[in-house]
């Protein structure tokens, strides 16, 4: 490790250890508070909003290397992006925003990010299903990170879960090494994680909230356009076979609501994860369980990029759909076990 990439983990990594305290005393204060409800796996008041001290922390890594983001717009816009989001997280937060002023600021963030870098150009699956995109490639994309700030939001729901994928997925950007800047900031995101899952591991003293989630979310969505166009779609695909547990658990989750006719934007506990905590399993068994499942994948899913063969990508997304299978068929069992069933919002006896 070069001592750039070492000062990118280790400098959001204590600054993270050193400012959470002070953010969660301030969040008291400010009234930045998550009060149960019907979505929350949580039964007592936590702050939130402990994503401010990753922001500043990842902040402080970037002001060491300035040339790898100066005069770049791409990278600039990211950041920009990122601070938006932010910025409407803390105000959702404290004030609780309307969804759909959430949503729109999102695509007004995404569309203005993928307007100065472009989209991508091939559908991110391995061949022969990587079909070109042609003029639908921005939409996609816009689609693809608004998708992916929603989801991470949605999972974020037990201790730990949240920060340890960001964890994973950043330390994967960073060894995947498509772009310098997205190698440091993968690494910064990573060492900041860490130093917050000290704080939010199970028993959590404070949470991310939507103003660390959307952080988090956005720039790892983000980050793979920051590639070469020509391997966009490949570290696209990479990125969400990393994030293959939070993606999956969503569009099943929302694909089972639908179909019941349920309101998709009512709070619930239907997700997978809440589905094993109200199964009997602790948070933290939960979050390492899943968070073990996404190393492996994003392993994997690394070589894969590397090999850059079409049979290795196929290998990697069939153990996904596999591995995918068999948390859904755990939830089952173990509810049946248990006599819980799935209903409104959430498992019941």
């Amino acid at each position: 490790m070069s001592s750039l990439s070492a000062l990118a983990a280790i400098v959001p990594f204590v600054a993270t250890l050193l400012l959470t305290p002070l953010v969660r005393t301030s969040a008291r204060r400010w009234g930045l508070l998550d009060r149960p409800n019907p979505r929350s796996s949580h039964s007592r008041v936590i702050p939130r909003a402990g994503g401010v001290a990753l922001l500043v922390a990842v902040g402080l890594s970037l002001a060491l290397a300035p040339a790898l983001w100066r005069q770049r717009p791409a990278a600039a816009a990211l950041l920009m992006g990122a601070l938006v989001l932010a910025v409407v997280g803390l105000c959702d937060d404290r004030f609780g925003l309307p969804p759909l002023v959430r949503l729109g600021v999102q695509f007004v963030v995404a569309l203005g990010f993928v307007s100065c870098t472009g989209g991508i150009d091939r559908v991110p699956l391995p061949p022969p299903l990587d079909i070109p995109l042609d003029p639908l490639g921005p939409t996609v994309s816009v689609l693809w990170i608004v998708a992916v700030v929603n989801f991470y939001n949605f999972m974020d729901g037990i201790d730990g879960l949240a920060g340890l994928q960001a964890v994973i997925t950043g330390a994967g950007i960073a060894v995947a090494g498509f772009d310098p800047f997205s190698s440091f900031l993968g690494t910064a995101l990573a060492g900041a994680a860490a130093g917050f899952l000290v704080f939010n591991w199970s028993p959590a003293s404070i949470f991310l909230g939507d103003a660390g989630s959307g952080v988090l979310s956005f720039t790892l969505a983000a980050l793979p356009f920051l590639a070469p166009r020509e391997s966009r779609a490949s570290i696209v695909s990479f990125v969400a076979l990393s994030l293959w547990f939070f993606l999956t658990d969503t569009t099943w989750t929302l694909l089972r609501r639908m179909a019941r006719g349920a309101r998709l934007h009512e709070a619930h506990r239907e997700h997978l994860y809440q589905r094993l905590v109200i199964s009997g399993l602790s948070h933290s068994r939960v979050s390492a369980g899943l968070g073990l499942a996404a190393l492996g994948l994003t392993t994997l899913s690394l070589a894969a990029l590397r090999i850059g063969e079409t049979a290795s990508w196929w290998a990697v997304l069939s153990l996904a759909i596999v591995l995918f299978s068999l948390e859904v068929r755990l939830v089952q069992s173990r509810e049946a076990r248990a006599g819980l069933v799935v209903r409104g919002a959430g498992a019941t006896s």
